[in-house]
């Protein structure tokens, strides 16, 4: 009974592939021969022994339709999505992408696969700073490094180089001798100002960077674009407006989608979410839902105060009329029945002087006459 305690729980069986059934399937895929989708394959260090994990197939793919030139598969057929897309990249004057989306799984193939139509109809290009050729190359025989991660680092070179060729990348060099990441700080803050930029980075210390980068520069007044004295004089209203420029740091996800880096100016902590046209320091969900809470205790709050406050003052009035209504009743009243008795009283008063000064008259001519 120990021992089948101390069993472990069997592991999932991994599907496996004969090398003559890989090589027959990729091979059909790419109506390339046997011997050029092995000698291919070799050519970045993969050699096909006699079984394989199916799993690995998707790289193989990777890596003939990188050596090919043949990105259909990556291509979406969801409209709505390369509608947004569209969007989402036409705004900007440069792009410019780093070296671990490049390298992250096929995501690059499915970007730049949706991306190419999008940006010759722009006329733009991705932008590849030759420091991250560099860190490719570098990449591609270090041993610290997972299989994968070698691999596509050898290719991805040949990919961008042919990409370069059918006018969809740019390799450039800015005079990167340091750091690629302060590097990339430093050249955003040369040009930003003038233009509006993305980045493509995983990177989400270098994505808080530029995202502090944009902030700054969004708080600087907007500069008038130099024109030529000739041109001044028949520039229209619209080329002597102030330079508009943005600047918004983005990485991929599965299939090539944008998400852009934001940082929460409540708690300083960055996050992702969907690319809008808005200001990078934005609300997180967490800290929102915890303004919403508090702006609800507030007003819950001024409502007690304000209940409590009309409260008092109906007290306060209440007190008042009571007050009010005892000096009232302390007041005379002044009835018809009272009335007659004041005047009846004020007869009779008036009555007795009368009375009183004729009885004097009347002694007072006796005397005289007596």
């Amino acid at each position: 009974m120990a021992r089948l305690l101390r069993k472990s729980l069997p592991q999932r069986k991994k599907d496996t592939i004969t090398s003559g059934d890989a090589v027959e399937v990729l091979g059909s895929e790419f109506r390339m021969q046997k011997e050029k989708v092995l000698s291919t394959l070799r050519s970045v260090g993969i050699n096909l022994e006699a079984s394989s994990s199916a799993e690995e197939m998707d790289l193989y793919r990777e890596v003939l339709a990188c050596k090919v030139g043949d990105f259909s598969r990556f291509k979406s057929g969801n409209e709505p999505y390369l509608a947004k897309l569209d969007e989402q990249l036409r705004a900007f004057d440069e792009i410019y992408v780093d070296t671990a989306p490049i390298i992250q799984e096929d995501w690059f193939l499915h970007f730049v696969s949706n991306a190419e139509p999008i940006l010759k109809r722009r006329k733009k290009k991705l932008l590849v700073l030759e420091k991250t050729m560099e860190e490719l190359h570098g990449l591609k025989d270090n041993p610290e490094k997972d299989r994968e991660v070698r691999v596509r680092s050898t290719i991805r070179p040949d990919l961008l180089r042919f990409l370069a060729r059918r006018g969809v990348v740019r390799i450039g060099d800015t005079g990167s001798t340091g750091i690629a990441d302060d590097h990339l700080v430093e050249l955003f803050a040369s040009i930003g100002t003038s233009k509006s930029l993305m980045l493509i980075t995983q990177d989400r210390g270098l994505s808080e960077r530029i995202v502090a980068l944009s902030d700054k520069l969004e708080q600087e007044p907007d500069r008038l674009p130099k024109l030529p004295w000739w041109k001044k004089l028949f520039a229209t209203a619209e080329e002597r407006a102030p330079i508009s420029h943005r600047m918004v740091v983005c990485k991929l996800l599965e299939e090539g989608r944008l998400m852009r880096c934001y940082v929460c100016p409540e708690c300083n902590e960055s996050y992702y979410d969907e690319l809008v046209d808005c200001e990078g320091f934005v609300l997180c969900s967490r800290c929102y839902i915890d303004l919403k809470e508090k702006e609800a205790k507030q007003v819950a709050a001024n409502e007690l105060k304000r209940e409590l406050e009309l409260k008092k003052e109906e007290a306060r009035q209440k007190r008042l009329q009571q007050e009010a209504l005892a000096k009232e009743q302390m007041k005379p009243v002044f009835t018809v029945a009272k009335a007659l008795e004041r005047r009846r009283k004020k007869f009779w008063l008036v009555f007795s002087l009368v009375l009183v000064i004729v009885i004097l008259l009347a002694i007072e001519i006796y005397i005289i006459a007596g």
